[in-house]
């Protein structure tokens, strides 16, 4: 994105909230204003929509210490950290967020803000449904130090001090001379580049620059700014795709769908593939029972020599056993359960007696009525036993 909008956030909910549109292509404004109450981010709301948005807090809120080390700063040192400048600090350590912004060999220097008011920002962005994913010290915003100067502008009743690469503090007006005066040592005076016209407080050597709109200044120093508070707890979540999340569920259920329907496919195919093993077994031990002086063949080669067979049959094919076998194979297909155990075949009088057992005497009726209709079927007695029912069918041609 071209254009960030720059929102540099109060301390209290009443207070105004500074913004500013920059279009970092044309180095220019493209609106700024504020807002008078932290309910009223909501009028920035659609100004956050296609832009990067990156926010300022307060120098009074954030304070940047510089803290000694010994040894390689790793994890470990990191969560020591707050345990090293305890004794500095008004707050209970387990209160506030500390943020490592820039490290040296001896020494890091850390961003750290009360947790509660980290909270209460993010909580006034996400109200008025805004993103924003940077938490810059205001301070650290300013131009980088050159040559030992420090850098200052006034925003409504704060200063604004960055003294050099890493340490940088807001106060009031009435603050500022007594914390210059504390900062400086041997008598030192500092020069200091301001923006804004000189407060005639009498400490340090003031430099008045052209002057220049504070949030402009801020909007520069924070583009390609690598500092954020925003770490730990508080670290944004990875931001999902709006496009994708609006078709998440659609896919979801789409997957799910095209899931259901190969499974059902595969069940079916597998039912299909059972039904079909099982009429390839009767096929098998048919063949084997009518000509038994063959060799045993598996299906696939049943087939091939059946139609060797029926080559060297004389007289009407429509007429011999195998003709009447391939059009007895349906009906035995759809009552699996009627199972033969013996077949005779008489060409002279064109009929075949099937010796077969069930599990109930439906499954006779029903093959019965699966007979094409151009057969006729003489049912023998059927005896009933503790394995089933067993019977005779003479079946002929009407």
């Amino acid at each position: 994105m071209t254009e960030r909008l720059i929102i540099r956030l109060a301390s209290k909910a009443s207070q105004k909230n500074h913004w500013l549109i920059w279009s970092d292509s044309e180095d220019e404004i493209i609106a700024s204003g504020e807002v008078d109450n932290a309910e009223q981010l909501n009028l920035l709301t659609e100004k956050a929509q296609q832009r990067t948005v990156i926010c300022l807090l307060p120098g009074a809120d954030v304070c940047i210490k510089d803290i000694a080390i010994n040894g390689v700063f790793n994890r470990q040192m990191q969560q020591a950290l707050p345990y090293l400048v305890e004794e500095e600090l008004a707050s209970d350590v387990e209160t506030l967020h500390f943020s490592v912004i820039a490290k040296q060999s001896d020494l890091v220097y850390a961003a750290i803000c009360e947790k509660q008011k980290i909270s209460m920002w993010l909580s006034w962005l996400e109200a008025a449904q805004i993103r924003c994913r940077q938490f810059i010290p205001e301070g650290l915003a300013l131009p980088a130090t050159a040559n030992g100067k420090w850098q200052a502008v006034q925003l409504d009743k704060q200063w604004i001090v960055r003294e050099n690469q890493n340490i940088a503090w807001s106060c009031e007006p009435d603050m500022l001379d007594l914390l210059i005066g504390s900062k400086c040592e041997d008598d030192s005076v500092p020069q200091i580049e301001s923006y804004s016209p000189y407060p005639g407080n009498g400490s340090g050597e003031w430099i008045e620059l052209s002057p220049t709109l504070p949030m402009e200044i801020l909007a520069r120093g924070s583009k390609d700014n690598k500092t954020n508070l925003l770490t730990g707890e508080f670290k944004p979540k990875r931001e999902s795709n709006k496009q994708l999340e609006k078709w998440r569920i659609p896919a979801i259920l789409s997957v799910t769908l095209f899931i259901f329907l190969m499974l059902n496919l595969y069940m079916k195919n597998s039912q299909i593939e059972k039904e079909t093993l099982l009429v390839k077994q009767h096929v098998e031990t048919v063949y084997k029972q009518t000509f038994p002086l063959q060799n045993a063949l598996k299906y696939a080669r049943i087939k091939k020599k059946l139609k060797s067979m029926l080559i060297g049959l004389e007289g009407d094919v429509d007429s011999s056993f195998l003709s009447m076998l391939n059009e007895l194979v349906p009906a035995f297909a759809e009552n699996s359960q009627l199972k033969p155990s013996n077949i005779k075949f008489d060409s002279k009088k064109q009929e075949m007696r099937i010796s077969a057992s069930a599990d109930n005497f439906q499954s006779f009726e029903k093959f019965n009525a699966a007979l094409p209709k151009h057969f006729s079927v003489e049912q023998g007695p059927l005896n009933s036993n503790k394995d089933g029912v067993s019977g005779l069918l003479t079946i002929g041609i009407k």
